[in-house]
């Protein structure tokens, strides 16, 4: 065999060989990059699906906030209304027709306190007629928008009958009642 033709088959062999080679390498490339596909698309997947958590739990967080925000402003404004509704009862108390009925039963509960030598307050505008009550057990006047206070002739006891006091006792035992009449809870009763 000639030289050229030995030659020309080891040509003829090594591109066989060389083609053989780069279809090989071309298979491998295409499965490496099936591989790379497919975990692409898993690995996208898990991302949408971690980005679409979390912002649903984003969006959730932002309506619990909302809410909440809502809730201390409605709160806030029922708030100011029983603060409006307890100041407008307390300027009105003093000038209440009843007024004299009122301070009369007053000193008629704790008439045992002022009787035997006691003393008994009262505003400016009401002590006339406190006054012609409790005569000389009268010991002055006091700042209060009306009601007494009965002091014992020790005094080591003090009755605290003024409106604004009254007021304030009647209002913390009963504003809850008072806030749920006005603003029923949806949440039903047990």
């Amino acid at each position: 065999m000639p030289l050229e033709a030995v030659v020309q088959a080891i040509l003829d062999e090594g591109r066989a060989e060389a083609e053989k080679i780069l279809a090989e390498a071309r298979v491998e490339r295409e499965r490496i990059l099936s591989d790379i596909r497919a975990e692409g698309a898993i690995a996208l997947a898990a991302a949408e699906a971690h980005a679409r958590e979390a912002a649903e739990r984003r969006r959730v967080q932002e309506l619990a906030r909302a809410e909440l925000d809502a809730r201390k402003i409605v709160l806030a404004a029922q708030k100011e209304a029983l603060d409006l509704v307890y100041q407008r009862a307390l300027e009105r108390l003093p000038h209440m027709m009843e007024n004299e009925d009122f301070l009369r039963a007053l000193l008629k509960a704790a008439e045992s306190e002022w009787s035997a030598e006691g003393r008994v307050y009262s505003s400016p505008r009401d002590e006339p007629f406190v006054r012609r009550i409790v005569g000389t057990r009268y010991a002055g006047s006091i700042e209060a928008g009306g009601g007494v206070v009965i002091e014992t002739a020790d005094g080591t006891r003090r009755v605290d009958s003024r409106y604004e006091t009254l007021l304030r006792d009647v209002w913390n035992d009963s504003v809850k009642e008072v806030a749920e009449i006005l603003w029923p809870s949806k949440a039903p009763r047990s």
